[in-house]
């Protein structure tokens, strides 16, 4: 706030000056030139105290924002539920995808890793199916790759 202050002052102050000095100076030139000078700086004294206003609320910011993080415990189990949703979400897709081709499986199983820098990738596929959709394992297969891009494991039970 001393900032705040200090530049009113200083704007207060160089007004005063430039009307003193432009009462004594007749030249409509100068005049000028004194009148654009005086308002540069009148505009810079005006600025300066916002800048710094405005980059000590964005450090504020950023010390209330990391305060504010999640434990390590929470962040682990928001991200147990994220795989485990899109596991499931996975699984149901490629039932769905097989169903519309006319190939019905017991079950999908889809197994995710995580790679360095946080990557999820799918790591392997395995379908559970009955003994007769044996005739269509190439199909499975090809819609598997298509849509997943990875080589299913298929399990006749």
């Amino acid at each position: 706030m001393g900032g705040l202050y200090a530049a009113a002052a200083a704007v207060c102050a160089t007004s005063m000056v430039a009307a003193l000095l432009s009462r004594f100076i007749t030249d409509g030139g100068t005049r000028k030139l004194l009148g654009l000078v005086t308002g540069a700086f009148v505009l810079c004294c005006m600025i300066v105290p916002l800048v710094n206003a405005v980059s000590g609320i964005s450090a504020d910011l950023s010390e209330i924002q990391g305060s504010t993080l999640p434990s390590e415990a929470v962040g682990d189990s928001f991200d147990r539920a994220v795989l485990s949703q899109a596991r499931a979400n996975l699984e149901g897709a490629l039932r769905d995808i097989l169903a519309q081709n006319g190939i019905a499986i017991d079950r999908a199983e889809v197994v995710l890793a995580v790679t360095d820098g946080n990557r999820v990738v799918i790591s392997s596929v395995n379908i559970y199916a009955g003994a007769d959709v044996i005739d269509d394992a190439d199909r499975i297969r090809e819609l598997t790759v298509a849509g997943f891009g990875i080589t299913p494991q298929i399990i006749t039970e």
